[in-house]
């Protein structure tokens, strides 16, 4: 049995994306998507002494282009960005260990595009929650057809028994996948027991390093049981 999802990679994604990534064998990036202005690839939520904080990568509108095509843009958002954590988590216990986390990935000019930036960063969450799955990017696999055909395409390359969804593609997923050998699933998010939060009442959704910040090396066990 191989379990397969298929994702854009956000940015800073919040806990429930990562709880898609343990559940599968194999993740799949989906970087010959349409980049979206204004969407999760480019941005998150964290949280700071006001409450609720967007951080946007300014990447632009980027119009017809793929995610893996967009650049990042020089500046100094990366440093911008790192002392926004440092400064809103200050207090938190488990600073040290984001900052360790994200800053290689930040620091380093030479991951210069927004899917790389954010894979990078999402891989680095990953090994740190203790998950052992395989990544991979659909642009390996030279999908072809509309929309839906090609996930099946890379389900079909992967070998894949079960395609794992995030409920948000009900809006485009029908019954294509009737008649293949790959079983449809749903994905359910949580339930995730609350901790100790700086704003009320209580929200998940917010990036991970809100999580890490708070629970450190117990993140997995609020995240993946």
């Amino acid at each position: 049995m191989t379990v397969v999802a298929i994702s854009q990679s956000n940015y800073l994604p919040w806990k429930g994306y990562f709880q898609l990534i343990a559940s599968t064998d194999v993740f799949v990036f989906y970087d010959v998507a349409d980049f979206t202005k204004r969407d999760w690839r480019s941005r998150n939520k964290i949280i700071g002494p006001g409450g609720f904080q967007w951080m946007t990568i300014p990447v632009g509108s980027n119009r017809g282009k793929s995610i893996q095509e967009v650049q990042l843009p020089e500046g100094q958002w990366r440093s911008n960005h790192l002392e926004t954590v440092r400064r809103n988590y200050a207090k938190a216990p488990y600073i040290q260990d984001v900052l360790d986390i994200i800053s290689p990935v930040y620091n380093d000019l030479s991951i210069n595009t927004l899917s790389d930036f954010n894979q990078s960063l999402i891989r680095r969450f990953s090994a740190y929650l203790g998950i052992q799955t395989s990544f991979r990017n659909a642009s390996e696999f030279n999908p072809t057809g509309d929309r839906v055909e090609k996930l099946i395409s890379i389900c079909n390359q992967l070998g894949a028994t079960t395609y794992l969804s995030g409920p948000a593609a009900k809006d485009y997923i029908s019954n294509e996948f009737e008649g293949t050998n790959i079983s449809l699933k749903w994905m359910e998010y949580g339930p995730f027991e609350p901790y100790d939060q700086s704003v009320e009442p209580f929200s998940d959704y917010v990036s991970i390093v809100d999580t890490i910040a708070a629970l450190g090396p117990e993140s997995s066990l609020n995240i993946l049981t």
